[in-house]
């Protein structure tokens, strides 16, 4: 980590170092004020004399004299090692320097005096008020005049209490830089430990300081990246230039971002990026943070994921419609009339490979709307001869279990416009959830029906029951996730198997519904039942147009 070039008010805070000289004017009597190296003023000017304050810095020239004079009373005490009495180099008045230095740093000097130990010449006062270009000559000799004199044995006491406030403010000074040195010393152990790159910057862009992550992610040493633009370590840096600086002021750069980067042998790689700004006191902004993760290999994995999720879930539906053809074929008797059991295995397969299809399908409908916009093609339609049409596609599987299905109509009557085929499927899903965790002899209820609400206004709503073995609560929320199961996959405990779940909110929301469960759940008479109640919602006045 780069020393930093260290600063009083880093150290202590100004109102603190204005209450001191406040104090110390007020014991003495005399002028004073603390000033950084260079001679520009830190704290307010205590107490100034009128000829210093209406005169000798009234002008460009003279003010000049007077940071000049401060900094070479701080240069002399600092190399000296004491405090320095001189002439001003202005008017000539006795002032009096202590630097206050910080493990060696000179960080800022107290300085006090315009006072006369004896009278000045005229010819050397009016050889001073010509220099700084002093047009009230008559002024300049009346406040020169009403300068106070002091004793130098006087002088001398008060430099002595100037050495006591200068230790102070020193002593304070040091145990504050020492503290954070150490913090400095400890956050740079931290930040080169982070796998991550990080890397500092001013408010302009230029690299102030980097982590050894960085310096491995770019191949190239830190010498060669703290100096230069952070927009150099990108593929397009006037891009990357617009977005970091265009943010200064204005939005917010938590969000991560991909970016392209460039190594130091020219080969591009992608990295994540989160930037934060830097802020020193009073919210004034210092620079940027930015933390990078390379995420090349990711992004390779997730192309390859990507491609081959498509050409599975596309290649594989036109084998299964073809199965499902010659399997319909079978039979329907067009290749010859089959016995009851070669019926019955056929029916069986034809049901596998409808099963098999609706998961292909749901795969690449979640695929398409996570990578793109699900697009759904609305006709019109209703919602009864879509249960219909769901309920007996379960049905092999629900005589299976010798389970019975109860279906309440409630919605042919009404006009809706929908992706029919998606809400089949939906149906379906919900339909062989229910079936799988039902007991054998079980029984379910479907409904549909007309529901009317002030703020949202008319929606199908679509209940199917089952006696299974429920959800716990704290899972009911988990249930709709990709791939979500839960408990021993060896025991009864109801589970979360596939994308159906997923798809089934995926396409409900699709359509501006909502969809959710209920376990336990209670019947009209108040009875609770230990299974599963799945409802779902999807409006009527959004699909009629």
């Amino acid at each position: 980590m780069a020393q930093m070039k260290i600063q009083l008010l880093d150290l202590i805070e100004k109102d603190v170092l204005e209450e001191i000289v406040r104090d110390f004017t007020k014991a003495t009597q005399v002028a004073s004020v603390l000033v950084d190296p260079d001679g520009q003023p830190i704290t307010r000017e205590h107490n100034f004399c009128r000829l210093c304050r209406d005169f000798c810095r009234s002008t460009p020239e003279g003010r000049a004299r007077c940071y000049a004079s401060d900094r070479f009373g701080g240069e002399e005490g600092k190399r000296t090692g004491k405090p320095f009495i001189y002439k001003c180099l202005n008017a000539g008045l006795t002032d009096s320097a202590t630097p206050i230095i910080v493990e060696g740093y000179h960080v800022a000097t107290l300085v006090m005096g315009q006072v006369l130990t004896k009278p000045l010449s005229l010819e050397a006062a009016l050889e001073s008020a010509r220099k700084i270009g002093i047009e009230d000559i008559a002024g300049y000799l009346q406040a020169l005049h009403d300068v106070p004199v002091m004793p130098y044995q006087r002088l001398q006491a008060v430099v002595r209490l100037m050495i006591t406030i200068a230790k102070t403010i020193s002593s304070l000074a040091i145990q504050k830089y020492l503290s954070q040195k150490a913090s400095q010393k400890n956050l740079h152990n931290i930040i080169n430990s982070v796998l991550e790159a990080i890397v500092s910057t001013d408010p302009d862009g230029v690299v102030t300081l980097v982590n050894k992550a960085a310096v491995t992610m770019f191949g190239r040493d830190a010498a060669a990246i703290v100096g230069q633009p952070i927009f150099d370590l990108f593929a397009k840096p006037e891009a990357f230039r617009k977005y970091l600086i265009g943010k200064k002021f204005h939005q917010s750069l938590d969000a991560p971002l991909v970016f392209e980067a460039l190594r130091v042998d020219g080969q591009v790689f992608f990295v994540q990026a989160s930037f934060q700004k830097k802020f020193r006191s009073h919210r004034e902004p210092t620079g940027f943070v930015a933390v990078l993760r390379d995420v090349t290999q990711e992004k390779r994995i997730e192309k390859m994921k990507e491609d081959l999720i498509g050409m599975l879930t596309h290649d594989m539906g036109n084998p299964i419609l073809s199965i499902q053809r010659v399997l319909e074929l079978l039979l329907d008797g067009h290749l010859g009339k089959l016995n009851d059991k070669g019926a019955d295995l056929v029916s069986l397969a034809l049901n596998s490979n409808h099963k098999l299809f609706g998961m292909v399908s749901n795969f690449l409908d979640i695929f398409l709307d996570e990578c793109a916009v699900l697009n759904l093609n609305r006709i019109a339609g209703d919602m009864d001869g879509s249960l219909v049409e769901s309920i007996r596609q379960v049905g092999f599987s629900a005589d299976d279990k010798k389970i019975t299905i109860h279906f309440s109509p409630g919605c042919a009557g009404i006009p809706l416009r929908a992706d029919w085929s998606r809400i089949q499927r939906t149906c379906v899903n919900l339909l062989e959830n229910a079936i799988r965790f039902s007991p054998v002899g079980g029984e379910l209820y479907v409904s549909a029906c007309e529901m009317q609400e002030d703020e949202q206004g008319r929606y199908v709503l679509v209940t199917i029951d089952d006696q299974g073995t429920g959800i716990d609560r704290e899972k009911q929320s988990m249930i709709f996730e990709k791939f979500f199961t839960a408990g021993n996959p060896n025991s009864s405990e109801r589970r979360g198997v596939g994308l159906g779940l997923t798809f089934s909110k995926m396409v409900v929301e699709a359509h501006g519904g909502r969809i959710w469960v209920e376990s336990p759940y209670e019947r009209s008479n108040g009875e609770e039942v230990t299974g599963c109640r799945f409802q779902f919602r999807i409006p009527v006045t959004s699909c009629e147009n």
